[in-house]
């Protein structure tokens, strides 16, 4: 009897303790374990908040450090090394450098009946700058603009499984008739690079300008003067586009293509640019900038813009970049929409895979989706598959005797 009494009793001491018999006596609940912090150097997997803020969570997670000298992106193939030069698959690339001239720039100057990007005064392998700012030191020369477009393993994995980094795979898309559609997870990234050595004043990477991202490439120092990010989270993507906020590297910001607007992370959410343009920081984009130990020149850079929709023919959508379209193709204020420009991405169901870069218009498409004509697909809005021989888009690229044969439509 005793000890069926002390059982009785310890019972009863041992639901007191968890709260199970309120009527005894006072309930203590059990706290539930903190929920863990967000990893700010994650990718999101779906819309966060706002396409402005899911731009930046994608923007802080990309310039996460990889490691001491490596971002993120960097460690991410680059479009000429993706596509391989011959045209074949399990080919190489040409391009043992990572920078390369931009290919929107070569196809702008061939509309306009120029001589394409060609060799230029600091690396042989970039462009000079369409309309380069007043604070350019080259006189005699145009200042130079190199480029590297980047893809996630996500991306890199779609096109390599499908066969697309070879034109013969997608023309087999193409008479297949489905139009090419990317996984959720793609996210791609093109930065433009500016020689120190071409602003006026110089400087090196042991004194950059406050705020502004710089890296010693092939012996070279470069600024960071742009960053466009494009991520398939939504079904037309999400478009977002980056700048330092300096006026020795980015002069034009906000201005070029009118005013910048950041709902998420800007105080105030709009700027005209110029000396009075400048804005702070919201609280929640520092925090995550800092919980991502990112460097801190990256606290100066801003979102010009996101775009998710087209808009109409008489009230477009528009987004560009002061240094990406504006002083690297030459592009102005009205002529720049990145959701319009990449739908024209396109291929054709015939044997060469002839590639929908010849409709792209010199100044530009904004407005409506394009609408891809009979016999050809969409290719979800990637430029980067234009860049798959044997009739690659950049010069140089493509190598081989069939190369030129295999060409059945010139860009006019």
């Amino acid at each position: 009897m005793k000890l069926r009494l002390a059982l009785l009793m310890s019972a009863v001491a041992v639901a007191l303790s968890l709260g199970w018999l309120g009527s005894f006596g006072p309930q203590r609940a059990i706290a539930a374990p903190a929920a863990a912090a967000p990893n700010p150097c994650a990718f999101p997997t779906s819309v966060v908040g706002s396409p402005a803020q899911t731009a930046w969570m994608i923007f802080v997670a990309a310039n996460c450090p990889a490691n001491q000298r490596t971002l993120t992106w960097e460690t991410w193939i680059e479009q000429a090394d993706l596509y391989p030069a011959n045209g074949k698959v399990g080919g190489r690339s040409i391009h043992p450098k990572r920078l390369h001239g931009s290919p929107l720039a070569q196809v702008a100057l061939a509309k306009l009946g120029g001589h394409g990007a060609g060799a230029a005064p600091s690396t042989e392998s970039c462009n000079p700058m369409a309309a380069p700012p007043t604070n350019s030191s080259v006189k005699m020369v145009k200042t130079t603009i190199c480029e590297e477009a980047r893809q996630n393993p996500t991306t890199q994995a779609f096109i390599v499984k499908k066969g697309y980094q070879v034109r013969s795979g997608q023309a087999a898309a193409a008479k297949a008739g489905a139009d090419i559609d990317f996984p959720g997870a793609s996210v791609e990234v093109k930065v433009d690079w500016i020689p120190a050595s071409d602003y006026s004043p110089a400087f090196t990477c042991k004194t950059p300008p406050a705020g502004v991202h710089v890296s010693m490439i092939d012996g070279e120092c470069y600024a960071m003067a742009g960053m466009h990010i494009s991520s398939k989270l939504l079904k037309d993507w999400i478009w977002a586009t980056f700048e330092p906020q300096s006026l020795q590297t980015n002069p034009n910001r906000c201005i070029t293509f009118g005013p910048c607007n950041d709902p998420f992370g800007s105080i105030p959410n709009t700027s005209n640019g110029g000396a009075a343009g400048f804005t702070k920081q919201t609280p929640q984009l520092k925090a995550m900038m800092v919980a991502a130990h990112l460097a801190p020149e990256f606290l100066n850079y801003r979102l010009d813009g996101v775009q998710t929709t087209f808009g109409t023919a008489a009230n477009p959508t528009l987004l560009g970049n002061s240094i990406i379209e504006g002083e690297n193709v030459g592009m102005t204020k009205g002529t720049a929409s990145c959701i319009s420009c990449h739908s024209v991405s396109s291929v054709e169901a015939d044997a060469a895979g002839t590639d929908g870069i010849q409709f792209l218009p010199a100044t530009g498409p904004v407005g409506p989706q394009f609408v891809v004509p009979a016999g050809w697909i969409a290719r979800d809005f990637v430029w980067s598959l234009a860049v798959a021989c044997p009739n690659g888009i950049l010069p140089g690229h493509c190598t081989g005797s069939n190369a030129a044969a295999a060409v059945k439509k010139k860009v006019p």
